[in-house]
């Protein structure tokens, strides 16, 4: 089943609209089920903490600002300390290095300030070792860690 954008007339596949969420068509137009078809992108015009996705295509969504490299993946996250334990899959991690934690629905960047490995503190991780570090944001597994160039 497809909803119609009021503007361009685009299908757009209605389970993009779950949970009362709006969707942003590629000509630009706010459309979701709850008000009719339109809403506006002016700021404010949209509940507060509404998750919002685009269906335009990858390849005409912005890109980063700053280029990325994954460097490995989350394999736990410690709620009552804020630690995520991260699996180093490929190059180096540094204290100081941004890094940008990216999952189903995590997205953050942080400054790692330190870093542990069996509850020694380290200054460097390589590829095939797992460290904890303590993340600003709720970090899931399988969340995707990349080093943020600069």
């Amino acid at each position: 089943m497809a909803m119609t954008c009021p503007r361009c007339g685009a299908g757009l596949d209605v389970t993009l609209f779950e949970f009362g969420r709006a969707v942003q068509c590629e000509c630009g137009q706010w459309v979701d089920l709850e008000s009719g078809h339109r809403r506006w992108s002016k700021i404010g015009a949209l509940p507060v903490g509404q998750t919002i996705f685009s269906s335009a295509s990858p390849s005409l969504r912005k890109e980063s600002a700053m280029p990325e490299q994954q460097i490995g993946r989350v394999t736990h996250y410690f709620g009552n300390i804020q630690v995520a334990a991260i699996e180093i899959t490929q190059g180096t991690l540094r204290v100081g290095d941004t890094i940008h934690i990216k999952g189903h629905t995590s997205d953050f960047t942080q400054t790692v300030d330190s870093m542990q490995i069996e509850k020694r503190p380290v200054q460097e991780a390589i590829a095939g070792q797992t460290v904890g570090i303590k993340v600003k944001e709720h970090a899931r597994p399988h969340d995707l860690v990349y080093k943020v160039e600069s």
